[in-house]
């Protein structure tokens, strides 16, 4: 293969663009053919999949936090789309998913809140890592790159679920819990639920974390062998 691709076997990786090469890698980034319309498409049918597992199942075992929060088990798809894509097309398809939430009875504050917090946690994640990418495994070589990988994910996961929470709860606090026409007391409610939100965002992108680094190896090899 040509030795010009550091991380996968067949294309440029976004973080590998500089000023010789950066219209090669944006075709390579967004160029859609027929096997990675495909594969999109296959994904996002997974990802509605989770979507009903995790409204139905997932809301009979964990039932609402405080009336209020829901814990959701289908993000973890979405990261398998931008490792898969790009951060544009996980973009797009995970706003879809969560407003095909609707058509499940899901109320759209709650779909707006979640669109924020998804969206955060992502844009975060994808800057986050590209530098990751950019100065640590296109810059040095490992033995186990899969592994490093793994690594440099939970350091993304883990700063993009705190960046997520905070601005979460800053969206909640300012707007969200006013559109529930809740109101801020000084009974101790409203920080009570500002804080067990800022928790449930953490779970919820903890767990899906953990889902998705239980899937990298796979993932990691059927992308190299591939060329969607």
């Amino acid at each position: 293969m040509n030795k010009k691709y550091k991380i996968w076997n067949y294309k440029y990786d976004f973080a590998e663009i500089n000023l010789k090469n950066w219209k090669e890698v944006f075709h390579d980034t967004f160029r859609l053919n027929i096997r990675k319309v495909a594969l999109l498409s296959m994904l996002f049918a997974f990802e509605i999949l989770m979507t009903i597992i995790s409204k139905i199942i997932m809301g009979i075992a964990i039932p609402m936090i405080v009336g209020v929060y829901t814990i959701e088990i289908s993000f973890f798809v979405i990261l398998i789309i931008y490792l898969c894509s790009n951060y544009l097309y996980a973009s797009i398809l995970s706003i879809s998913a969560i407003w095909f939430r609707l058509l499940l009875g899901s109320e759209p504050i709650g779909l707006l809140s979640m669109m924020i917090s998804d969206m955060v946690f992502l844009t975060i994640f994808a800057i986050v890592f590209f530098f990751l990418k950019k100065f640590i495994l296109l810059r040095f070589e490992f033995k186990n790159q899969i592994k490093v990988f793994a690594y440099l994910i939970c350091i993304c996961g883990l700063i993009s679920m705190f960046a997520s929470g905070f601005i979460s709860m800053l969206c909640n606090d300012t707007f969200i819990f006013n559109m529930y026409y809740l109101s801020d007391s000084d009974s101790g409610y409203w920080n009570m639920l500002l804080w067990v939100g800022f928790g449930v965002t953490l779970a919820k992108y903890v767990i899906n974390i953990i889902l998705f680094i239980s899937t990298i190896k796979v993932l990691f090899i059927l992308i190299k062998q591939s060329r969607a």
